[in-house]
C-alpha cells in the first residue's frame, strides 16, 4: 500500500525515439504516461536523454511492469497507453476508508477526457484496485517520456527524475528554462544509476502543494520495492550518484518548484505556463466574454500540432475548465 497523503504534506521530500530494448520479448515497450495516484511498479533497466526538433527528453525504460493501482487505457489513434487513478475514472479513491466500495469492475470500459474542447478516447486495458489486495496485472515492457514545453521549459518532474536516476545526479540538469538544453547529456547511452540497475522500484505521482501559488504540481516518487526506501538524489553534492534513503530528503535535494528563470524574473512554470498564459491573453484581446468561445478556441490551439498548448499542458494544469476560468478571473 502506498501512502500518497504523507508525500503530499511533506515539504521536505522533494527528491528531486526507438524502442528501449524489450528484454527478448518479441512484444515491443508501451509508450507510457502516468497519472498522479496511480503506481506502478517494474525493474529499472535503462534512463537515456533524447533530443530532437521539439527539444529534449528524459526516456525511463523499465521491464516486468506491473499496474498495481488505477486503470490503463489506451489511446488507439496514438498507440500510446495512459495509467489514470480511480479518482480520475470514477471520482473515489478507494483507499479513503469512508469510500463507497470501488471494484475493477466499475472502471469505465471508455474513458473520455475534454482536452480544451477536443475530446479524447481511451479504452481500457486493465484495472487494479489496490485497497482491495486485488493481483497487480502485468503490463510488460513500458518507456515513459519526461520533458516539458519550448516556453515552459522542462517540467519540475523531468528535472527531479533526471537528478535521482542518473549517474550525473544534480549535474543532469543544466538550465531549468530551456527545453532544448535542460539536460547535460542526450548521447543516448544508459546513464541510469549502476545501484538501480535491474532494481525492482514503485514509481507513482502525487500533487504537492506550491509555494509561490495557490496551484498544486506534479511530483514523481520512486521506492525500492524491496526495502521500502525513497531513491533520493545524493546529500554530499560533491556525489555523482544518489541514495537509497529511508528517511526524507531536505527541501533542497530536489525540484519542488521551478526556479528563477535566466533574466532572473519570477518563474510561472507551475503556476500559469506561458503558452497558458498567451492563450489567456489571446481570449481578452478578442474580447471574449463567454467560456462557450474560450473553450472552442483552447480546442482549435490544441489541436494544431505546432502549438506550444498541447493537451498534456491542459491536463496538468487542471483541465479545460481550469484554464479557461482562468480567463475570466
Amino acid at each position: 500500500m502506498y501512502d500518497y497523503n504523507s508525500y503530499e504534506q511533506d515539504s521536505g521530500n522533494n527528491n528531486s525515439g526507438s524502442d528501449s530494448g524489450n528484454g527478448g520479448s518479441s512484444e515491443p515497450d508501451k509508450n507510457l504516461t502516468i497519472t498522479p495516484y496511480a503506481p506502478i511498479e517494474g525493474e529499472m533497466t535503462r534512463v537515456f536523454g533524447n533530443a530532437n526538433k521539439w527539444g529534449q527528453s528524459l526516456g525511463i525504460a523499465m521491464e516486468a511492469v506491473e499496474l498495481v493501482d488505477g486503470c490503463l487505457y489506451h489511446d488507439p489513434e496514438k498507440g500510446k497507453f495512459k495509467v489514470f487513478s480511480w479518482r480520475d475514472v470514477v471520482g473515489i479513491d478507494p483507499n479513503d476508508p469512508e469510500a463507497p466500495e470501488v471494484s475493477a469492475d466499475d472502471a469505465n470500459q471508455f474513458l473520455v477526457k475534454n482536452y480544451g474542447g477536443t475530446e479524447k478516447r481511451y479504452e481500457l486495458v486493465e484495472a487494479v484496485v489496490m485497497a482491495n489486495d486485488d493481483e497487480p496485472a502485468d503490463l510488460g515492457n513500458v518507456i515513459m517520456w519526461y520533458g516539458g514545453s519550448d516556453r515552459f521549459g522542462p517540467k519540475s518532474a523531468s528535472k527531479t527524475l533526471a537528478k535521482i536516476l542518473t549517474t550525473h545526479g544534480r549535474d543532469a540538469v543544466v538550465d531549468d528554462s530551456d527545453i532544448h538544453n535542460w539536460l547535460a547529456d542526450t548521447s543516448g547511452d544508459n546513464i541510469l544509476r549502476g545501484d538501480l540497475q535491474g532494481r525492482r522500484v514503485g514509481f507513482f505521482e502525487v500533487k504537492k502543494q506550491s509555494n509561490q501559488s495557490d496551484r498544486k504540481y506534479h511530483h514523481p516518487i520512486v521506492k525500492d520495492v524491496e526495502t521500502g526506501a525513497d531513491v533520493t538524489v545524493a546529500n554530499n553534492t560533491a556525489s555523482e550518484q544518489g541514495t537509497l534513503d529511508g528517511g526524507n530528503a531536505p527541501a533542497e535535494e530536489g525540484d519542488a518548484e521551478p526556479e528563477a528563470v535566466a533574466d532572473g524574473g519570477p518563474a510561472q512554470a507551475e503556476e500559469v505556463p506561458a503558452a497558458i498564459e498567451d492563450f489567456i491573453s489571446t481570449c481578452q484581446t478578442l474580447g471574449y466574454d463567454d467560456e462557450e468561445k474560450a473553450a472552442a478556441l483552447l480546442g482549435d490551439l490544441v489541436e494544431d500540432a505546432g502549438n506550444d498548448l498541447t493537451e498534456n499542458l491542459v491536463e496538468d494544469f487542471g483541465g479545460e475548465e481550469a484554464v479557461v476560468a482562468r480567463v475570466f478571473e
